[in-house]
Formats: C-alpha cells, structure tokens, sequence
C-alpha cells in the first residue's frame, strides 16, 4: 500500500539519502546565495566551504541548496541558476570532459520524467523548477557544440561556450557544489581548475565554487592552492538546533503515519499529535539533534511499525534500544581505523565529566599499551590525535581535545563501561592516566 510503501523508504534511508523534511541551516544558506549573489554582480573568486563530521547533513544541504538554487533560477527570466554537484573526481579531467559530463546529466534529465536520474538529485523537491530552467536548454546534439580555442585549457571558458550552447538566455550562473572535497586529488588538472575558479571568473556565465566536506577541507583546499579562502566564508556544521531538529522528526513522523491505522482502532487528531509527539521525544532524547541518528530514529520507528503496527501507546523502550543500537554501529564504523585505539581514547575522554583531554594525556594512554598489542610509539600516538581531529570526530582548545559530538562522548562512556576492570590494556591506561601532571583546562579548571 501506499502508506507501507512510505514507511519502507524510511527503513531504506540511508547514510547519503535526503531526509524527507528538511529544516535549520539557515546561515549556511545564507552564506552560499549572499557568494552566489556576488558572483553575479561581477565579485570574483567567492569561494564557499560547508565542512562537519560524517553524518551531520552536507550532502543533503547541498541536494537542498541545489533544489532552492533550480527555484530561484526558475523565477528568474534574466538569469538562470544552474546547479551542477560534481564528484571530486569529476574535477580531474580535462575541462571538455567536464562539460560533457554536465552534458550527459542534462540529457538524462530531459529524458527521464519520473525523477529517477534527474541533473542533480535534490530535483526531487523541486521538479517544476527543475523543468522551468532546463526549458531554456536548447535541445541540439552535442555533436555540435564547438568550443573555443581556449575552451580545451580553461574550464570557465568552456563552461561559458557550453552555457551559450546549451541556453538560450545570456548571463546565466552555474554553481559548481563539489562533495567530499577532501578528497580532492593534488593533480595538474584540479589545480588548474580550483586556482582559475578561486581567481575568479569573468564572461557571460558566472561561476560559483562551493564545496562540501569533512573538518580538514579548507586544509585540503589551501593545500591545493587556495590560500585566499576567506575564514568567513567557511562553516562548520554539527547537530541542529532544539527547534530544527524537532521539526525534522516530528513532521518525518507526521508524513509518515499521516494515514497508518492505528491497531485499537482510530485515534482522533489530539491523541495522534500526542502519539507521536512522544516518539519524536523518544528520538531527540537518544539522537542529541545529530541529523544522522535523528534520521536513524524516524528509520527505526518505521520498522517497528511495519513489524508491530500501531499500538495506543508509542514503543518508547523498543525504540531507545533501536536509537541506541543504530548509534553504536555508527561509530563502531566510523571508528574502525582506530580501532586498536579504543580502551586509550575511551580512557582518556571520559576521564572528566566534560570529555576534555589533554595531548599528553591522550598519547601516554596511547602508548600505555606498546606491549600488548600492536606498537605503538609516540609518533603513533600523535598521528591518531591527528587524524582524529582532521576528520571532525574530536575538537581542540590549546593543548586539549575532546569528541566533538554528544553522542560520541556517549559512546566512549558506554565503551568504557563495557570492558572488565581487570582487563589488562585498560590496567595499563589506567596507571598512565593516573600518574599524569596537573594542567589547566579550556574552562579555566585544574586536571589533577
């Protein structure tokens, strides 16, 4: 039925796949229309970076900006917004191979009118605009594009040839969204194109960078070249707001169960609202408004519900133990390179009530375990810190770091808990941790 088939895409959702009620991020919307908007008015080389952990939300606030982006420009006769998401490695190929690429994703989205394999995949939200800007398009054979001389050497140049190809109105933007730019390759041709694209692009079209990534990208970014990124032009994300992220589950529930029968018989509009305002509870109480685990929570709810039905009461025990059990697979995942590491940072971490740790004593529990296990020297040692931080799990103050996320510190506490006290790794952090000096804080108290 079609109420099954909503909850099912529920259970189905995954780790990349656009929630279904999107809410918050008001500033990093902000952020990229106010560049996006000066690239248009002739203000070079704006480029923007979303970066977070895994799990907190870009890919879909780009398939969102990306369908509020086809909105605009579907309002607009003069000048038409055209998002492009690339994949890093769409970046490193010759500028003609792009265009062709972005060539291919438009002819599959005239052809295909079910939404299935549209120009990017937040189109979904948005089809009327989607169809309202790709009208513009020209509908001539590819075959025919002749580009310029420069067009083979510059991506903005071939992109401004493609656009006067492919749209019949001048002076359109396109809007390059990159994800997982951390991974962006250090070869001649994405150099080429991030340092042209940052330096700024003057012609008919506009073109706008924004890229999407874990906490090292700006790194990664100046690594390759762009040493002029402007620090408020980057954002870091995490966990929504209580409002956002209240929203997100209370209407992803309220969508979903709009018309689920309810087992003992019908509940009227007050005693649904409350049903399921109490299952959303559930969720924000286990999810710390981390949009990864909030959309965790609605999937859980929906399995229980295909499994059990609809009882009068919300399965709150059985959906804490899912919440919970989705948040553990979550960072044992996403924690598998540092595996080894475990008992030390579970150690370390929970050792305050804060979560605070300082670097020192971060690498002697580390090592406190060189003869148990796999070596581990304080080169080791640092190097895990390191990595750590660079992809957005813990965050630093001075000499000391933390998890970044509630719900990390939850699982290294839980972790924690779980190992015997006579466990002899854990004997040895223990004793490393213990005979560690005083020092002072980020909230200004004494460690002994």
């Amino acid at each position: 039925s079609t109420v099954k088939n909503t909850l099912a895409r529920l259970v189905r959702a995954g780790d990349r796949t656009s929630p279904t009620v999107f809410a918050g991020r008001e500033d990093e919307f902000s952020l990229i229309d106010d560049a996006t908007l000066g690239t248009r008015e002739g203000h070079l080389g704006l480029t923007v970076v979303i970066q977070g952990v895994p799990g907190s939300g870009k890919t879909a606030l780009l398939n969102e900006h990306a369908a509020r982006l086809l909105a605009c420009g579907a309002s607009d006769d003069r000048q038409p917004i055209i998002p492009v998401p690339l994949r890093p490695g769409d970046l490193d190929a010759p500028p003609l191979a792009i265009v062709e690429e972005i060539d291919r994703q438009y002819r599959k989205f005239e052809a295909d009118d079910k939404r299935k394999a549209m120009t990017n995949r937040a189109v979904a939200g948005a089809s009327w605009a989607a169809k309202a800007v790709f009208a513009s398009f020209t509908k001539r054979d590819f075959k025919e594009f002749k580009p310029s001389a420069r067009a083979p050497e510059s991506l903005p140049i071939a992109l401004d040839d493609y656009v006067a190809f492919r749209v019949d109105r001048k002076g359109s933007t396109v809007v390059l969204l990159v994800d997982e730019a951390q991974t962006l390759r250090d070869t001649r041709h994405v150099q080429d194109h991030l340092d042209t694209l940052h330096g700024g692009v003057s012609g008919d079209t506009s073109v706008q960078l924004v890229c999407f990534g874990l906490a090292n990208t700006v790194d990664r970014l100046r690594d390759l070249g762009l040493s002029r990124l402007a620090a408020d032009h980057v954002r870091t994300i995490g966990s929504l707001s209580n409002e956002d992220a209240a929203t997100v589950v209370t209407c992803t529930l309220d969508n979903a169960l709009a018309d689920f029968p309810f087992d003992h018989g019908p509940f009227d509009s007050v005693q649904r609202k409350q049903w399921i305002s109490t299952a959303a509870q559930t969720i924000l109480a286990e999810s710390a408004n981390f949009p990864h685990h909030l959309a965790n929570g609605c999937r859980g709810l929906a399995e229980i519900v295909l499994d059990n039905g609809v009882g009068d009461e919300p399965p709150v025990e059985l959906l804490r133990d899912k919440c919970r059990g989705y948040r553990e697979n979550y960072y044992n995942a996403r924690l598998r390179p540092w595996a080894g590491h475990m008992v030390a940072l579970a150690y370390a971490f929970t050792d305050r009530a804060d979560g605070w740790a300082q670097a020192t004593d971060l690498k002697q529990a580390l090592t406190a375990s060189d003869d148990l296990g796999d070596p581990v020297d304080r080169t080791i040692a640092r190097a895990v810190v390191k990595e750590l931080h660079d992809n957005g799990y813990i965050e630093k103050h001075g000499g000391s770091y933390r998890p970044i996320l509630p719900p990390l510190m939850s699982h290294f506490t839980a972790f924690r808990e779980s190992i015997h006290p006579d466990d002899e790794v854990a004997l040895e952090v223990r004793k490393a941790l213990t005979n560690r000096s005083k020092h002072t804080l980020p909230d200004g108290s004494v460690s002994l």
